[in-house]
């Protein structure tokens, strides 16, 4: 496992693209730290198919599933959690296969989505069941 920076306090570390809705990433980060574990979010440059016409076709729903698996691997915890620039979000563990995200939510999802979003990735951390 790669953890981008051995000093860096553990956290579930959020991969972002760029442009992606400051509201969706907000509520995640807030799921999270309800649940008492600190985030850390990372602009990750580039587009997917998906995201460059609004919707999330296949392409699009793999690449929140990449960035999210990738984000796990960076972290310390061994989750990550992975936002489009259209909204869509994936949550991962580091030790899952790649294409088996523990979640996903699309792009018309509610703010309690993103929430659970964020709190799901926490609660793996803390070994609590999902909810």
């Amino acid at each position: 496992m790669t953890h981008s920076d051995p000093g860096s306090r553990p956290a579930v570390v959020v991969h972002v693209r760029p442009g992606a809705p400051e509201r969706v990433l907000r509520e995640i980060c807030a799921g999270a730290e309800e649940e008492g574990v600190p985030t850390r979010v990372v602009t990750v440059p580039g587009r997917s198919a998906g995201e460059q016409d609004g919707s999330m076709r296949s392409t699009g729903e793999h690449d929140v599933t990449a960035l999210a698996h990738a984000a796990a691997a960076s972290s310390r915890l061994d989750v990550g959690i992975a936002v489009d620039a259209v909204g869509a979000a994936a949550v991962h563990h580091g030790k899952l296969p790649a294409q088996r995200p523990v979640t996903t939510v699309e792009t018309d999802a509610t703010v309690a989505d993103w929430r659970r979003v964020g709190r799901t990735a926490a609660r793996i951390v803390k070994g609590l069941p999902l909810s």
